[in-house]
């Protein structure tokens, strides 16, 4: 089967402040940070988003309004992913469970975290995460073990390991029924295995199968700097010198426009 998937990194959080400042060591030390105003603002502003409008109108005009025409949305359990999902997607659940409909599922998913060894980039045992995020008891945290966030095994920082999780993600979501996912993670495990710098809260929609892997749908990478918005040009004078060091790092190929 094909699903649709929209990919969507973070808000704004308290470390990406400092690292857009180029106060790269202090962002480096927060641990497992928190969304900042603007990131709670960003996720709210998720249900804008032209792809996400059409999911949603997609989901309310189904006449069974069963789990599988809803989208799941699969979480990465470090803080301010999880803030971006309850904040994006929560008010829709709540909504459709007043209707009487089949809300839609949130499920953890520790191989999507993000791929630094650094306290900003790190989570917390599970314990904490899920009382932190006690008042949503319908997220689904039954695959995360308490040690998910410590950076060994298959979550060290390496290119191939990267990919190995990804992959891993990868067949846990085409296992799934819903035909539909929408993925909240982070930077660098999008940089790695798709090539793209996202922005904050930024969309984008991919077509992923076993057989064609994942194939972009919109937007698509540009062709040259006039197709880029402003904000794109600014975005990549500050992420595209860390996005080619990474890539290096990793040993993964670098995409000619990282956009």
């Amino acid at each position: 089967p094909t699903k649709r998937v929209l990919m969507i990194r973070h808000g704004q959080a308290e470390h990406n402040v400092y690292f857009e400042k180029g106060m790269k060591e202090e962002g480096r030390r927060i641990r497992d940070p928190s969304l900042t105003e603007l990131g709670f603002q960003q996720a709210k502003n998720i249900k804008n988003d032209p792809i996400i409008q059409a999911v949603m109108a997609q989901a309310q005009a189904s006449p069974n309004h069963n789990a599988k025409d809803n989208p799941l949305v699969i979480v990465s359990p470090l803080r301010r992913t999880l803030q971006t999902a309850l904040h994006a997607f929560g008010e829709w659940r709540d909504a459709a469970m007043s209707n009487g409909q089949e809300p839609i599922a949130f499920v953890c998913n520790a191989d999507i975290q993000e791929t630094g060894e650094i306290d900003c980039d790190c989570g917390r045992p599970a314990s904490q995460v899920k009382e932190e995020f006690a008042m949503y008891p319908y997220v689904d945290f039954t695959g995360l073990s308490d040690d998910w966030h410590l950076k060994q095994g298959d979550y060290k920082d390496r290119g191939h390991l990267l990919v190995k999780r990804f992959n891993r993600f990868t067949d846990f979501l085409l296992s799934r029924p819903e035909e539909t996912v929408i993925v909240v993670a982070h930077h660098n495990i999008f940089l790695a295995n798709l090539g793209i710098s996202f922005k904050n809260c930024e969309v984008r929609e991919y077509s992923v199968s076993a057989q064609q892997g994942w194939k972009p749908v919109q937007p698509l990478v540009s062709q040259h700097d006039g197709e880029l918005t402003e904000e794109d040009k600014k975005h990549i004078g500050i992420y595209a010198p860390h996005a080619k060091t990474k890539m290096q790092q990793w040993g993964l190929p670098a995409p000619a426009r990282f956009r």
